[in-house]
């Protein structure tokens, strides 16, 4: 038996465990942020990022790997489907995860009223706002026209209704317009004069939904909503979410990740904010121990028979290779190391 072969018998008997039990004791000795120094790791991916930024096939080449992706993850299969009927994202998490979450989401929550208003302050949503109002109070108005040119009916039942919450109230004054408008107006006349009430009061509408989504009386009914949106996920069949993902132009996307990888690639400071980040989010744990932050987890004992399982096991097949086998002779010998 050679030199070689002798010392792999040996590390097989036993030592290569032992090597494994020694270098992962270093390493939970280590500090967090010597494991793998901010610098180090900024100025590798800002070169990972220049690099992919500079191939000129870059957008074509990315469009490839995602319709690759989409046909691996969301495509339909032979038989017109993706995933089975029935199955949901529930069936694949356990529910020591889904109910601690839900209870989670559930409980009482009270955005701040500026905050929601700036959310809902946006055009999309004051064309919907005014689009279902409109829709709702001409429909509203035609169907109290069928019911007597003057609209005295209605004028009569505007005139009893119960006080409407403030913000809200400009909307039976709204009522009140439309009928007065209805006997003596055209068709078009009449949306026409819809749609200006409308536009003056979608700010107060607004405003109003904001006063609700914050109000705190509302905080256990929206906590429910909350949990009911999770629910809606976790139960809706992932076909129907594999249906939507395919609607996703992957021409497009790859564009905006081209794009977003140019521009970042251009940044003079790419390296420095890459380093500035990583410091930032290694700041609470950067000064203690691997071992340490497992062991507040629970996680020591797990985390190294798992990696000490792989580095025996994986080095088994290394071991017996033939370039390994080539590399320690020449390391027992009087070769120079290559490069």
């Amino acid at each position: 038996m050679s030199d070689p072969e002798r010392l792999v018998a040996r590390l097989e008997q036993g030592w290569l465990g032992a090597l494994a039990d020694l270098c992962l004791d270093e390493v939970l000795a280590r500090r967090a942020g010597d494991l793998l120094p901010a610098s180090v790791l900024a100025r590798h991916l800002a070169a990972g990022i220049r690099q992919a930024a500079a191939r000129p096939d870059l957008r074509p080449w990315l469009a490839e790997r995602l319709v690759a992706l989409r046909s691996r993850s969301l495509d339909p299969g032979p038989g017109g489907r993706r995933f089975p009927r029935g199955d949901t994202l529930r069936g694949h998490l356990p529910a020591e995860l889904t109910d601690p979450l839900e209870r989670l989401l559930a409980e009482p929550y009270l955005p701040d009223r500026a905050l929601v208003l700036r959310l809902l302050d946006h055009d999309a949503m004051h064309t919907l706002i005014q689009e279902v109002l409109q829709a709702a109070l001409v429909h509203f108005a035609r169907k109290m026209r069928s019911l007597g040119p003057d609209g005295s009916l209605l004028k009569a039942g505007l005139g009893r209704a119960a006080r409407l919450p403030p913000g809200l109230s400009r909307l039976r004054s709204i009522g009140s317009d439309v009928v007065s408008a209805v006997g003596s107006e055209l068709e078009y006349q009449l949306e026409q004069r819809v749609s200006e009430h409308v536009s003056q009061a979608i700010s107060a509408v607004l405003g109003q939904v904001a006063t609700l989504l914050s109000a705190p009386e509302r905080a256990a009914t929206m906590g429910d909503w909350r949990a009911y949106g999770l629910r809606v996920v976790l139960d809706t069949e992932l076909e129907a979410f594999a249906a939507e993902g395919r609607k996703l132009d992957p021409a497009l996307a790859a564009r905006a990740l081209a794009d977003g990888l140019t521009a970042l690639a251009r940044h003079p400071d790419l390296e420095a904010r890459i380093e500035a980040g990583a410091l930032d989010a290694l700041a609470p744990w950067a000064d203690r121990t691997l071992g340490s932050l497992l062991d507040d987890a629970g996680l020591r004992g797990a985390w190294r028979d798992a990696w000490r399982e792989a580095v025996v096991t994986g080095a088994g097949p290394i071991l017996r290779s033939p370039g390994f086998q080539a590399w320690l002779a020449g390391w027992l010998g009087d070769e120079q190391p290559p490069g």
